[in-house]
């Protein structure tokens, strides 16, 4: 295979690398926050669920209903970083699968091939 084809598998092979470091980056996203008062830090996974708790030595003196609620909030906080993590890394990938759509390819000859963009209407 010459020209075309191999520019075309070329250019399959960049967006499948591109796909598998967009996997890998998402499984390694997670997010910790502590509550203003330190009585409590949340650690989450890139999807929001939590991977860690961790308690200040104050922490029980709030009383359970109050703790549960400071938990929640704070959970909440650090699954809206994790999720703010996430778009960012998915409008990063779209962008560099949009320039790869858009690259030209390359003929035998050396001359390049570009796809004709769509009329808006």
């Amino acid at each position: 295979m010459t020209g075309l084809a191999d520019s075309l598998i070329t250019r399959v092979l960049k967006q499948r690398d591109l796909m598998q470091a967009m996997d890998e980056h998402c499984k390694t996203i997670s997010a910790r926050v502590t509550s203003r008062d330190q009585n409590v830090s949340v650690e989450v996974d890139g999807y929001g669920a939590m991977t860690g708790l961790w308690l200040g030595p104050n922490a029980y003196a709030l009383g359970a209903d109050p703790l549960a609620a400071l938990i929640v909030e704070t959970a909440q906080v650090a699954a809206k970083v994790a999720a703010d993590r996430q778009a960012h890394l998915t409008e990063q990938f779209a962008q560099r699968m949009r320039e790869l759509h858009r690259a030209p390819l390359t003929r035998w000859d050396g001359t390049a091939f570009e796809r004709a963009e769509p009329a808006n209407d």
